[in-house]
């Protein structure tokens, strides 16, 4: 979800009957991008050979524009992770960090990370097909270029079609979708690339903004025109409250709650960690005074909407609860990647954020503290050597 400026241009989709990539690609272009600029950007910037058809036919006075692609496949990367340096430094690579950025960080929750599981064999690792190879490569390309065109770093919408089973929204799709409201169907055309540019970009429903209309676009599914499948897009300029220049992503997540009086106080520590291991967002503890004056501690799990009902089996049998409460709550978050610095104590991670148009950065404290064990050298020590690398980094092309 973007917000950028006092009166930003941003996208509304108030139709969404499925948001395959050249659905929403043919909406973009019947708004106004221009399909020669993005075929040039993709050649100029990504070395990518691509050829956009356009097609558009009327029908009860709306014109839908249908779109397809034809590349020659050499020129196209493998993968979205096989885009060279991600974008970064291009036009639209800012577009396209935040897409491959969203998409990775659903692709090690569900398979784990590159670097912290080299050795996955290939039955645990994602295949190329599942990583939406090429088509899903050079479509997020496109789809991110079409949009820098119009200026464009946010897309509303209403409620996003899902269509159940797992034949019909796999275990991917639904990852990236999660936090993002969504209406159960029967059926709708959702492609990869489609769902991980509209669910990064995700600045959730237009309602409560003000927003100034330019232009309108309706993009069609082309592999199957008869289905009545179409996406309409509308263009405009949204003011945001108070002018707030923030780049936020937003997603629903689970509180889990409850008071405890009668348990050993050497026990939290353990139930904390076990709760985040399995998966808990943050879990921490308060302070209470319950009735009868009696004082106690409240612990306060977020949880992944997918995972609430694991942990609550955790707490009630880790604990001496016997209930606890749990409601459904938005979380904000600003945008975030994971980063190395190369430090004489080996390669510590870094937490890498943005606000507004500021970058700014956190060492990850367990891998500090373990250089500092292992090298007998104060903990500060390590913490300069970050900054210091840190400092030689281009944090800016991160996000």
């Amino acid at each position: 979800m973007a917000v950028t400026d006092p009166m930003a241009v941003a996208g509304y989709f108030d139709q969404l009957s499925g948001f395959g990539a050249d659905m929403l690609l043919g909406a973009l272009i019947d708004a106004g991008s221009d399909r020669e600029e993005i075929e040039a950007a993709l050649k100029r910037h990504h070395g990518v050979d691509c050829e956009i058809n356009v097609t558009r036919e009327r029908g009860g006075g709306t014109q839908v524009t249908y779109a397809s692609l034809s590349c020659v496949e050499a020129t196209v990367p493998e993968t979205y992770r096989a885009i060279p340096d991600g974008g970064a430094g291009t036009p639209a690579g800012t577009l396209l960090g935040r897409v491959t950025g969203h998409l990775e960080q659903k692709v090690n929750e569900l398979w784990g990370a590159q670097d912290q599981a080299p050795d996955l064999t290939p039955g645990h690792a994602p295949p190329v097909e599942t990583l939406g190879g090429r088509h899903a490569a050079v479509r997020i390309l496109v789809l991110c270029n079409a949009l820098h065109l119009l200026g464009i770093d946010a897309l509303y919408h209403e409620a996003l079609p899902f269509a159940a089973g797992i034949d019909a929204t796999p275990p991917l799709l639904a990852a990236l979708m999660r936090g993002v409201t969504v209406r159960p169907v029967d059926h709708a055309p959702v492609d990869l690339a489609g769902c991980a540019v509209l669910t990064a970009l995700s600045a959730g429903s237009m309602h409560g903004s003000g927003f100034t209309l330019r232009s309108v676009g309706c993009g069609g599914n082309d592999t199957d025109r008869g289905d009545g499948n179409r996406v309409r897009l509308c263009l405009g300029e949204v003011a945001h409250m108070e002018g707030i220049a923030q780049a936020i992503d937003r997603e629903t997540v689970q509180v889990l709650e409850t008071q405890i009086d009668d348990m050993n106080p050497q026990f939290y520590g353990h139930v904390l960690d076990l709760l985040l291991d399995a998966g808990a967002l943050d879990a921490f503890l308060t302070p209470v005074i319950m009735k009868k004056s009696r004082p106690g501690v409240l612990l306060t799990v977020l949880a992944p909407i997918a995972q609430a009902g694991r942990l609550t089996e955790l707490i009630l049998k880790e604990t001496t609860t016997i209930g606890l409460r749990s409601y459904p709550v938005t979380r904000s978050v600003l945008p975030r990647r994971e980063a190395r610095a190369e430090t004489p104590f080996g390669a510590i991670r870094i937490k890498v954020v943005r606000q507004g148009n500021a970058t700014r950065y956190t060492p990850e404290y367990e891998d500090c503290h373990q250089a500092a064990l292992k090298g007998g050298i104060p903990l500060a020590e390590v913490y300069a050597a970050v900054h210091e690398a840190a400092g030689r980094m281009d944090l800016d092309s991160l996000l």
